[in-house]
């Protein structure tokens, strides 16, 4: 081979490679969308009006998708970082489910998607079925991760006993002592098979949320304004639930009374609430089935 054929076969795959490494850094170093004054930080990868979004829990972020990567990387999908968690701006206001869902519109507006199949775990549920109460014509499709939608308290005495519940359960963040409730939750969130690096990182996560954020987060999950008589959304559902004891007697029958065309739904005994870190690739397998039978 000629020098110069040589020389330039190798400068241009130099130039290639510096390329490839210029999109992977942008890739990883995500993009950010304001969103009330506030920054919210996201992921974006592949192209499409029709976007898998995943929707982190109460005090996480969205590297706890990164058991997905097969998956969002071969997609269109968007990962975000909900206010006040990962590298989002942790302002002091109110984190209802409504801003949540809001923040989550800003990003699709952004990024030039139309319709989101909307991947929600624990509280990532509620904060999904927020987002189609106010974006119906935008919700595609609805995929439940260990995430719980409650029933409507069945009278007056019911409903005053849930709150006060709610509201002694609530102090708990506000104490000084708010990360020892932490994490006792946090455990109880693991099974046998999480395994313990795993369990030291979600629990590192998780903490170092600040405590404004916790209580606010937590606070706002339970206010989430309770399904009406009648009120149903007819778009294909999956729900893959972690059964750490027998199946939730009455759950699924409950789930398909608001969610009629439900396709999939899946009770994983002895899997803990972390159910996408623990068994990764079972988890992708059932998304991809589920992906395909949307489209």
């Amino acid at each position: 081979m000629p020098a110069e054929t040589y020389h330039g076969t190798a400068i241009l795959l130099v130039m290639r490679q510096t390329v490839f490494f210029i999109l992977l850094a942008f890739v990883l170093s995500g993009s950010d969308v304001k969103y009330d004054g506030a920054r919210v930080h996201y992921e974006s990868y592949g192209r499409g009006r029709d976007a898998i979004i995943f929707i982190h829990g109460w005090t996480c972020d969205l590297t706890f998708w990164r058991g997905q990567a097969p998956v969002y990387e071969k997609h269109r999908a968007l990962l975000i970082d909900l206010p006040g968690h990962g590298r989002s701006d942790k302002s002091d206001v109110a984190y209802t489910q409504e801003r949540f869902a809001r923040a989550i519109e800003a990003v699709m507006r952004k990024d030039g998607v139309e319709r989101a199949i909307l991947v929600g775990h624990s509280m990532g549920g509620p904060v999904a079925l927020t987002f189609m109460r106010l974006f119906p014509e935008k919700a595609k499709a609805l995929v439940l991760v260990d995430a719980y939608v409650p029933e409507a308290p069945k009278d007056e005495a019911a409903l005053a006993q849930q709150k006060k519940q709610m509201g002694a359960f609530l102090e708990r963040w506000r104490k000084p002592t708010y990360k020892e409730s932490a994490s006792e939750m946090i455990d109880s969130m693991f099974s046998d098979k999480t395994p313990s690096a795993m369990r030291e990182e979600i629990r590192g996560k998780m903490l170092a949320t600040p405590q404004h954020v916790m209580a606010s987060a937590f606070e706002g999950m339970l206010a989430l304004e309770p399904l009406k008589p009648g009120e149903t959304y007819g778009l294909p559902t999956m729900v893959v639930m972690a059964e750490k004891t027998p199946e939730r007697s009455g759950y699924e029958a409950h789930l398909r009374t608001i969610f009629p065309n439900l396709i999939k739904y899946e009770g994983w005994q002895g899997s803990g609430h972390f159910l996408m870190l623990e068994s990764p690739e079972r988890f992708n397998r059932a998304l991809e089935e589920f992906l395909a039978a949307v489209k």
